[in-house]
């Protein structure tokens, strides 16, 4: 059960990440420039979690996933870069708590 539930923490990540790769391909240079860290810090933290899942025993909760869908969710209803960049920080702070 854990591994399945970890797996799918990772996976709802991954696809959290995607919409903000997605968001940062749409956005003007000035955009970019302030959005791409939070991007590249919370890319960095999914491969550390990645790696986590070759642990035993169980890292994440049903709140965690509960959680992890939200963020997903206010991504995708994202209206401005800065609440995207608020996401990133969130993903990636959230992606270290995994580790």
């Amino acid at each position: 059960m854990a591994d399945i539930q970890d797996r799918e923490y990772v996976r709802l990540a991954e696809a959290a990440l995607d919409a903000l790769f997605d968001q940062y391909a749409a956005a003007g240079p000035a955009d970019k420039w302030q959005l791409k860290p939070a991007i590249t810090k919370a890319t960095e933290e999914l491969l550390s979690a990645r790696l986590a899942l070759f642990k035993e025993g169980v890292l994440t909760t049903p709140a965690d996933l509960d959680a992890i869908r939200q963020l997903k969710q206010d991504i995708d209803r994202a209206a401005d870069i800065q609440t995207s960049i608020l996401a990133a920080v969130k993903l990636a702070a959230m992606l270290g708590a995994f580790v």
